[in-house]
């Protein structure tokens, strides 16, 4: 018995008790809206920086000061529903869509998953979270940079979404998918993958040098969401970019003109700075990422725990 329960919590650290789907979806959208309520800020600072049109690089500190000074506190929460909102779907998805992943690798074998069979289930987690996610922060990306483009344009949720269906019809709404699938595809492998890797090596370890559980899982989440962000940045800031275009290049001789992301990555890597440009924003994302990624993992953990 004590053998099958070890082999069992080796096999994914977020699975390791079945819970009701229902539940499992929950989970993931509490833990989703904990994390996006943490790191949004510091997200709408990171997508400034991501998009600013000036020649020169703009600081974070400077970027910071500017929408401070602009706009107040309200400045660096502009277009926080829609996220919230996102948030909780896209986390309820790729924690349930993760789980049926690994239980269906896992069905043909009596053994644990390899680290492999883990990081493809949360790609496959990935690219059903992507189809949610790109509207979300398509709408959200617009909203943060729209006081950049604009001081006498009041932007709102309706007028984003409004323009974009009158310029682009449905699909537009989905404008960036292919950059968000394969940030989420290669990212959320990598996000499971080493959440699973620091869980596991702190299950077999004999002497690991965080013994508290908690702190243990909340390290984990931190880690993963660190590997995450720096991996995927650069591909973050092309997403971002594309997504911003029209907003920002509204009244310029840009403005019909279509944009894809490998214009965009061209673009940023022209401009001074070079290939610097993407990864603008880099500093004030790792410092967001390590709370906001320890709190949804934690977050889910422990409900699943006590409820």
């Amino acid at each position: 018995m004590e053998q099958t329960e070890i082999r069992h919590d080796k096999q994914h650290a977020t699975t390791d008790t079945q819970i009701h789907p229902l539940k499992e979806i929950t989970y993931g959208a509490v833990s989703g809206m904990v994390g996006k309520l943490v790191e949004f800020p510091f997200d709408t600072i990171k997508v400034r920086l991501q998009s600013n049109n000036n020649s020169h690089p703009v600081s974070t500190i400077s970027m910071i000061s500017q929408t401070f000074r602009n706009e107040g506190v309200k400045g660096f929460y502009k277009g926080l529903k829609a996220p919230l909102f996102g948030a909780c779907l896209e986390n309820a998805v790729l924690f349930s869509s993760y789980n049926f992943a690994t239980s269906m690798l896992l069905q043909p074998y009596d053994h644990g998953l390899s680290m492999w069979s883990k990081c493809a289930s949360g790609g496959f987690a990935g690219f059903m979270a992507s189809f949610i996610l790109t509207p979300v922060e398509l709408v959200k990306c617009q909203l943060q940079v729209a006081n950049l483009a604009s001081k006498t344009v009041n932007h709102s949720y309706s007028s984003v979404i409004g323009d974009t269906l009158r310029r682009r019809g449905v699909v537009g709404l989905w404008n960036g998918l292919g950059s968000t699938m394969v940030r989420e595809v290669v990212g959320t492998s990598i996000w499971f993958g080493a959440y699973e890797y620091v869980n596991e090596y702190f299950s077999t370890t004999k002497q690991p040098f965080i013994k508290n559980k908690d702190l243990q899982l909340l390290f984990s989440g931190a880690m993963a969401g660190v590997l995450f962000n720096f991996s995927m940045f650069p591909v973050d800031t092309i997403k971002s970019n594309i997504q911003t275009h029209d907003i920002l290049s509204s009244g310029t001789q840009h403005h019909h003109k279509a944009t894809d992301f490998w214009k965009e990555m061209r673009k940023l890597c022209l401009k001074p700075g070079g290939v610097m440009n993407l990864y603008n924003g880099l500093g004030i994302t790792m410092i967001r990422c390590i709370p906001a990624n320890a709190l949804i993992f934690y977050t889910y953990e422990l409900l699943k725990r006590n409820f």
